[in-house]
């Protein structure tokens, strides 16, 4: 691996794929994406030897990660989607007025008022938790943006104060939803993933490391 490089690169560690990029950070983060791909940020100057030995130590939370992944990919059908952590079939009805819910069943008349009827719930939901927690950390945004992102699950522009968060959050449990607004609420204080940034994390949402994993 070379010492820096703001690419996306890859190597093999017991025949397994690893995606990472140099950034200017303090400590190693892994994440499985939606892809079912492990990837890496590690400090610019960390030497290969101690990513290997960080990736042995968490040998058994990669294996219960891509599990979870596995089963969740062949969990769902074709009609079938996650709902704040729930599983539910989806079902198309021209002769229908609106999109509804009915117990594990979600029922529209067109893809496009499928979509309208999530983002409205998300920005419903997405702003509850962002005032919750500007109130909490005394921190404010200017504009909230709801968009589909393949990579991000939310993004934040600390100069202007936008906020960006992913339409497929709404696939998550709202613990983990709460966890990444108040991630980039934090960005609005620290730009960049150091010290502080984790030190503010931790002192508003002690557990965040635990949701942090479930993604």
């Amino acid at each position: 691996m070379a010492k820096q490089s703001s690419c996306v690169k890859s190597f093999f560690f017991k025949n397994r794929v690893f995606f990472y990029q140099r950034k200017k950070i303090k400590n190693l983060r892994l994440k499985l994406n939606e892809k079912g791909e492990f990837h890496l940020s590690i400090p610019q100057f960390c030497p290969k030897s101690f990513v290997c030995e960080f990736l042995e130590k968490n040998e058994s939370w990669m294996q219960k990660v891509l599990l979870q992944f596995q089963r969740q990919k062949s969990f769902l059908k074709e009609n079938e989607i996650l709902f704040l952590g729930k599983k539910y079939i989806l079902n198309w009805d021209c002769k229908l007025n609106k999109t509804y819910f009915s117990k594990d069943c979600i029922y529209s008349p067109s893809r496009q008022d499928f979509e309208k009827f999530m983002r409205k719930n998300a920005r419903k939901i997405f702003l509850t938790y962002l005032k919750k927690w500007e109130k909490i950390t005394g921190l404010q945004s200017t504009h909230l943006s709801i968009k589909t992102m393949k990579t991000r699950l939310g993004s934040c522009n600390s100069k202007k104060g936008y906020i960006n968060l992913n339409l497929k959050l709404l696939e998550k449990r709202l613990i983990l939803i709460e966890y990444v607004i108040l991630h980039e609420i934090a960005h609005l204080k620290h730009a960049n993933h150091g010290r502080e940034f984790y030190a503010f994390l931790e002192k508003f949402m002690p557990d965040f490391r635990m949701r942090e994993k479930e993604f």
